[in-house]
């Protein structure tokens, strides 16, 4: 600190005319960027090294020892006002990216604290070179102003934009080599300086953001005032005298310097508006997108076909600029990569068509432990897999995603995602790489099976409906699945249970048209779809607008009814809509009724473009048991649909309060249930507990 002042503080007298007046003086933004980026505590040491080096600096170019201890006390006052001002007024380091963080910079750091140090310094330099009071003070505060202004606002900007210029440092050279040499040939040839240096600051700003900027106008203000020092002054031709010229300077670079930093915010501003709309156009067509992988995975009846699908869905929606698929071989040893798809050719040759499972990468550890491998920097990846950080340093990414593909408990792929440009990464991408992941893995399991049509169906049927519903905090859970085709099993209805973020559930109960494995195909879709869409936050009318539009495109049978709840227990609620579906019955514990929730309703999934759902809300207590079922539950043969939903009812307010639901799942199927079955028996029971808020 001590030496940077010291070098400074020499560069000024020798160079910038500091011996005629005071003038441009690097070193007050120096101490100013340091104050406001160290503890206040230590802001004492600071002030030692300003003072020290001051000191030594105004004796060996013979200043009195009053006059310099007078030149310390200003540098070191101004420092403390300027950082105190800024710091209180910005709670912190302020931010010079935005308008408001540099304008509290402005008025605090380039205004309060150099008037300050100006008051201080013009009266001890009046008194020592008897000159006017007012005319040096203003010198002072130019001199430290546009100092703190080139100076300190880089220094505060490196922290937060130093890879602007990392990650273009020919670029970033060149721009500020240019800089120099337009500003000294304007200052030779007596040239406008506006001329030739606007459309190169121009440039930084445009190219290299707020910092480039301010580097520019650091290089401008380092060599016009070197000129001006040497007497081939900017402004000779206006008569001033050298004094004035040096002023003036000041005013010119302070002027070019705000100019391109507030060009240089426009732009960024205007970029980041264009990204945080791209961002929210992409969100909203991961939806669609997701839709249409669907339809494509539906289709694809070989792994390389799935891997087709899956490269061109990642490179057009997730914006991922490298994509690999592999499966792990039968023997369960190696990785072998179905697709890889923007890799450089040397990452490709180093792993090869396979790896083993035993070598440490990312795509390996997702495998080995079933848990995503998700990476969001280039450090990251250096710190966890160094053996390779070469090599990915070389292929330019910044994030990366491994996401294991299991079927059942048993990991029997990965799919792997890779960014140059940083990602956020957040529980939106993640939610939708996870939906990928999960289609495609149904899709791999499909096309693993594809020899033997009912033995494929069997295996999608049981990796997307589990045999057990998902143990769910607060809630207990029964289903009973019997379809229609007892021979091979083979049924379009479905139901899911699963987790939602903030400690809500998603409950679904499903009916597709037909049987066989076009059903099962389309209740896959319709399951993942729905699951997709839940994680991404859609409230349950939407949820079923959104899989309205799916259907139509992506069933064989362009038809399917659903319920769909969601409950909170925070609320202490559920919400819920129906798509031409039976309406659930609602048991209220306390009284033994049983209530149909029909409010939120809609038609059926499919045929009817742009449908609209509406919801509906019911309040809960614990005990409360809800009955999910599909029609196959309570229509049949020389028997009407309402007939069948109110023996139902009657046979669920005989239930016991603490009854196990199993019992009742039978009950129902016993009773409401023909043989042989003619069509797929779906129900789910749910139970609310007493939410726990010890726990």
């Amino acid at each position: 600190m001590a030496l940077a002042y010291a070098a400074g503080a020499t560069l000024s007298w020798q160079s910038f005319g500091a011996h005629v007046t005071p003038a441009f003086f690097p070193p007050a933004g120096v101490t100013l960027a340091l104050m406001l980026l160290t503890p206040r505590p230590r802001w004492a040491v600071i002030v030692a090294a300003i003072v020290t080096a001051e000191l030594a600096v105004d004796l060996y170019f013979g200043v009195g020892v009053a006059t310099a201890l007078g030149f310390a006390t200003a540098n070191s006052v101004e420092a403390i006002v300027g950082a105190s001002v800024v710091s209180a007024w910005c709670g912190g380091v302020p931010d010079l990216r935005t308008r408001r963080g540099l304008g509290k910079f402005l008025v605090g750091a380039c205004l309060a604290g150099p008037i300050v140090g100006g008051l201080i310094g013009g009266t001890v330099s009046s008194l020592q070179n008897s000159a006017p009071w007012l005319t040096t003070a203003l010198h002072w505060w130019a001199g430290d102003a546009i100092g703190v202004l080139v100076v300190g606002a880089p220094i505060l900007l490196w922290t937060k934009q130093s890879y602007v210029l990392r990650n273009r440092p020919v670029e970033s050279a060149a721009v500020l080599a240019v800089t120099a040499v337009l500003s000294l040939v304007a200052i030779m040839w007596q040239a406008p300086l506006t001329l030739p240096l606007l459309p190169v600051m121009v440039w930084a700003a445009l190219r290299l953001d707020v910092i480039g900027a301010a580097l520019a106008g650091a290089v401008v203000a380092f060599t016009v005032n070197y000129m001006t020092g040497t007497g081939r002054a900017a402004f000779r031709l206006f008569g001033l005298a050298e004094a004035g010229r040096l002023v003036t300077t000041q005013i010119f670079v302070a002027v070019m310097v705000l100019v391109a930093m507030l060009i240089a915010q426009e732009a960024a501003g205007r970029v980041a508006a264009l990204r945080a709309s791209e961002a929210e156009r992409r969100e909203r067509d991961r939806l669609q997108t997701l839709a249409q992988l669907a339809q494509v995975l539906s289709a694809a009846l070989t792994p390389s076909q799935i891997g087709d699908a899956v490269v061109k869905q990642l490179y057009t929606d997730a914006g991922a600029q490298a994509v690999a698929l592999g499966l792990v071989t039968a023997d369960g040893r190696r990785l072998e990569w179905v697709k890889t798809a923007g890799y450089p050719q040397l990452v490709q040759d180093k792993f090869g068509p396979s790896v083993s499972l035993d070598d440490l990468s990312a795509s390996t550890e997702a495998v080995r432990t079933g848990r995503p491998v998700v990476i969001g920097s280039a450090a990251e990846y250096r710190r966890r897999y160094s053996q390779n950080a070469d090599l990915m340093a070389r292929t330019g990414a910044e994030s990366l995603v491994n996401w294991p593909l299991i079927s059942g408990t048993k990991p029997i792929g990965v799919l792997a995602m890779m960014w140059t440009q940083p990602q956020a990464l957040d529980a939106a991408q993640l939610a939708y790489i996870s939906a990928v992941a999960t289609m495609v893995t149904q899709g791999l399991v499909r096309a693993q099976m594809y020899a033997d049509e009912h033995a494929r169906a069997a295996v999608l049927q049981a990796a997307v409906l589990p045999s057990e519903p998902a143990d769910v905090a607060d809630l207990e859970v029964t289903v009973t699945y019997e379809p229609a085709d007892d021979e091979h099993g083979l049924g379009g209805d479905w139901y899911d249970v699963m987790a939602l973020p903030k400690g809500r559930t998603y409950l679904a109960v499903g009916d597709v048209v037909g049987h066989g494995l076009p059903a099962v195909e389309d209740m896959a879709q319709l399951r993942s779809a729905g699951r997709a869409m839940a994680l991404q936050g859609l409230p349950p009318s939407q949820l079923l607008a959104e899989l309205n539009t799916f259907t139509a495109h992506a069933s064989h049978g362009r038809f399917a009814t659903m319920a769909v709840a969601v409950f909170d227990p925070a609320a202490g609620a559920i919400s819920y809509a129906l798509a031409g579906h039976p309406p659930m019955l609602l048991r209220r514990a306390r009284e033994g009724d049983v209530v149909r929730l029909v409010d939120g309703c809609g038609p059926v999934l499919g045929p009817i473009h742009d449908a609209t759902y509406t919801e509906g809300q019911a309040r809960l207590e614990p005990g409360d048991t809800l009955v999910m079922y599909t029609d196959g539950l309570v229509e049949a043969t020389g028997r009407h649909l309402e007939t069948g939903i109110t023996m139902a009812e009657k046979l669920i307010a005989g239930w016991k309060p603490d009854g196990p639901l199993n019992a009742g799942c039978r009950q129902l199927t016993g009773a409401l249930v023909s043989r042989p079955r003619r069509d797929d028996v779906c129900v789910v029971i749910v139970r609310f507990r007493p939410v726990d808020c010890h726990g």
